[in-house]
C-alpha cells in the first residue's frame, strides 16, 4: 500500500490545479510521456497536426530496423542507444515514385519516426529495393532523407560494364 499525502493543515481551498492533456506534455522538471501519452496520441493524434506514435515497442523496432541494414555508413550505436529509450514509432512511406528505374528493378523510402521520452521525434530513412546484382531485397538506413535519396538514385543508375 501507498501512503497517501498529509492533508494540508491550511483550510483555505486554493485554485484547483488544471487537467493537462496527455499530447500536451509537462514542464522539464515534470514526468515524462509515458504509455498512456502514446496511447492518448495513437488514439487522437495531436490537436496541433503534429503525428500520432502509434507504434509498440519502438526500441525493438528501432533494433530491428538497424540491424536489418546493409550499408556501411547506417547510424551507429549512438543512434541505437538514443532509440533504445523511444516510446513510441510511426511509419511513413514517402510520396516520391521510386520504382521502375530504368526497369531495373523496384526502390521505395520509409521516413521511421520516434518519439522520444522528452517529446522529441528521431527519424530514419530506410531505403529498400531490389536494385542488387542478385536482385534481392534489401534495406538500407540513413539519419536523413537526403542521404536515402541520393542512394537511391546512385543504387538506379544502370551497372557499369
Amino acid at each position: 500500500m501507498t501512503e497517501q499525502p498529509a492533508a494540508s493543515a491550511d483550510p483555505r481551498p486554493g485554485p484547483a490545479p488544471e487537467p493537462e492533456a496527455p499530447w500536451q506534455g509537462s514542464s522539464p522538471a515534470g514526468p515524462l510521456p509515458d504509455e498512456a501519452f502514446v496511447r492518448a496520441l495513437a488514439a487522437e493524434g495531436r490537436p496541433d497536426g503534429r503525428r500520432a506514435y502509434p507504434g509498440r515497442d519502438a526500441a525493438d523496432h528501432a533494433r530491428r530496423l538497424l540491424r536489418r541494414a546493409v550499408n556501411a555508413d547506417r547510424p551507429g550505436d549512438d543512434t541505437r542507444l538514443l532509440l533504445a529509450m523511444a516510446l513510441g514509432y510511426d511509419i511513413v512511406r514517402l510520396a516520391e515514385p521510386r520504382a521502375g528505374y530504368a526497369g531495373r528493378g523496384w526502390c521505395s523510402i520509409y521516413q521511421h519516426a520516434f518519439l522520444l521520452p522528452d517529446g522529441g521525434e528521431v527519424c530514419l530513412y530506410e531505403l529498400e529495393h531490389d536494385l542488387t546484382d542478385d536482385r534481392r531485397l534489401v534495406c538500407e538506413v540513413y539519419a536523413d532523407e537526403a542521404s536515402a535519396s541520393r542512394a537511391a538514385r546512385r543504387r538506379a543508375l544502370p551497372p557499369r560494364p
